[in-house]
């Protein structure tokens, strides 16, 4: 290319407009409609390619560029000054240069290696295509020069025509060189490996930056739920409440999942009805209405999943036969779709749902679905544990077979007995019950027969006390039953404790229903103690169980201690 005139510096945006790069002509152009072709030209950078074109432009004189099928401009030199600042300045002159870009990408379509085409505005392009893991998604194009000296006259009355001062337009034309054209398919071939290889390189570290970018993603993301499981386990083995720990889970859940809302299911005891664990997001009225729903197929998503063990996907709630009856709930809390999964034990039993949801339709992925599981897991190990140390606590401080307490908890609720007398200035009382006639039961019928009848009697003491009292199993056929702060006055309180011990013989002597319709009747004796204040437990105990023995002795119902 010749050296620029001194002229040419009188336009202040004399270089943006030898960069087509920034130019609004190409800025404009519509982006590649083939998809395949896009996505690679979209993940390729071709700024390297930039300095390579400029290098030989300042070499050979020769603008280069490379053109989408589109004929924007992927990257390229300096263009010659005909060209940018007359022919794609002018609406004509731009039209029969876009025309021409396109007729050359045509032919390079049908096949050819490469193509040398004379465009309508009078200079020359030659160009190659560049293909990219087979497809073509480019050319490259070596233009704007001359093969001959140009015909001036044509240039003139094309200036004519478009508008151009002839004189700049045709010292702009007289910059463009003139090439030999027996040279072109080596410039293209030198060329077009190189941009090749460029692009090959660009688009391979692009591509390890994606997935680079997407490893760091998952890391993170793993990360965080690592974090989680970890903050989960460590409430778990401190002994946190349950409700406290499913509340930590689902709210940790919706972080890792933005846009869903989470919710934990409990399981009752009869195996059939569900009941509020932790939703926090969802609104009070919601949770209300489905604590205590019944299990069932097509029982909205967590009924159903509950009651079949199996993971329920429902993606449109609106739409579902499952949700139709609790439509109006889902409009109150604004979801639209629901996946629950069951949460189960290493034996394979339901102990609840875990489930998310979403405010638009949704459909989840395979992967979400693994996470649903994972951490459908980690609320079975906090439910799990919180039902093991209840079992314990049962194991510790309750009879196994009448569900009462034991002599451990009887024990306690003693001491604490004692001391709200000792406040309160109140007697309270304890009372040593044996069956007289239980033995026969055992020898005549089984002890199975015999603890379905101490279940029985168990029963009924418990509903001739109050709540506050305690009804324990010493052992055997004996039981103990705490009556706490009674009365002041120590005759109204012997006389109530009397009442309550008749009471209890009453209901105690009511028939047992027996194997092949037979009934028996079980008597029983009573020792009774009232005490206030400073007392120790053991001694009480023995008290009671003095008295008790002396009413057995005599065939009495009750006895007091020291009577």
């Amino acid at each position: 290319m010749t050296k620029k005139q001194p002229h040419l510096h009188r336009e202040a945006n004399l270089i943006q407009m030898l960069d087509p790069l920034s130019s609004d002509w190409n800025q404009a152009l519509p982006a590649p409609d083939h998809l395949a072709t896009h996505e690679l030209v979209a993940a390729a950078d071709f700024s390297q390619l930039n300095t390579l074109f400029e290098n030989f432009l300042e070499v050979m004189g020769i603008p280069i560029a490379l053109l989408d099928l589109q004929g924007k401009v992927l990257a390229s030199s300096r263009w010659q000054r005909a060209c940018m600042q007359f022919h794609r300045q002018a609406p004509s002159t731009l039209s029969r240069c876009l025309e021409s870009d396109k007729d050359l990408a045509i032919q390079l379509e049908q096949g050819k290696n490469y193509s040398v085409y004379r465009c309508r505005n009078g200079l020359i392009d030659c160009a190659t295509p560049i293909m990219l893991e087979g497809l073509h998604i480019a050319n490259l194009f070596i233009g704007q020069f001359f093969t001959a000296e140009p015909d001036l006259d044509f240039f003139t009355q094309q200036a004519e025509q478009a508008g151009f001062n002839t004189e700049d337009y045709l010292s702009a034309i007289r910059e463009v060189p003139i090439v030999d054209e027996a040279k072109l398919p080596a410039m293209l071939n030198m060329l077009s490996a190189l941009a090749l290889q460029i692009s090959q390189l660009s688009l391979l570290n692009s591509r390890y930056q994606q997935s680079l970018m997407h490893t760091e993603q998952l890391v993170a993301q793993r990360t965080l739920e690592l974090t989680m499981q970890n903050d989960i386990l460590s409430l778990i083995s401190e002994g946190a409440e349950l409700s406290a720990v499913l509340h930590h889970l689902v709210l940790q859940v919706e972080q890792l999942q933005p846009g869903t809302i989470c919710s934990i299911l409990l399981l009752d005891d009869d195996g059939q009805t569900l009941r509020h664990g932790a939703a926090p997001s969802l609104p009070d009225a919601y949770n209300q209405a489905i604590d205590g729903v019944q299990t069932g197929p097509g029982v909205g998503s967590c009924g159903t999943a509950a009651f079949n063990g199996k993971t329920v996907i429902v993606s449109d709630i609106k739409n579902h036969p499952y949700w139709q009856p609790f439509l109006t709930l889902a409009e109150l809390a604004g979801v639209k779709a629901c996946w629950s999964e069951p949460v189960k034990n290493a034996e394979g039993k339901v102990l609840g749902t875990f489930a998310i949801y979403h405010r638009e339709p949704a459909e989840p992925s395979e992967e979400l679905l693994n996470k649903i599981k994972s951490y459908s897991k980690l609320a079975e190990l906090a439910i799990s544990r919180s039902l093991n140390s209840q079992q314990i606590r049962r194991l510790a401080f309750y009879d196994s077979l009448t569900g009462l307490a034991n002599r451990r908890l009887l024990e306690e609720h003693l001491l604490q007995a004692i001391a709200a007398s000792q406040r309160s200035q109140k007697f309270a009382g304890l009372m040593f019950i044996d069956l007289d006639n239980f033995k026969p039961v055992n020898d005549l019928f089984g002890h199975k027969t015999g603890d379905s009848l101490l279940k029985e009697v168990a029963n009924r003491l418990q509903q001739a006390v109050r709540s506050a009292d305690t009804v324990a199993r010493f052992g055997g056929d004996e039981f103990v039953v705490l009556i706490r702060e009674i009365d002041a006055d120590e005759s109204k309180a012997r006389l109530q404790l009397e009442h309550l011990a008749n009471k209890i013989q009453q209901r105690l002597q009511h028939p047992y229903p027996l194997p092949k319709g037979r009934m028996h009747q079980c008597a029983s004796s009573i020792g009774l103690v009232l005490f206030k204040g400073e007392a120790s437990s053991d001694e009480l105990l023995r008290q009671a169980d003095s008295a008790m023995y002396a009413a057995k002795k005599h065939h009495r119902q009750t006895c007091w201690y020291n009577q």
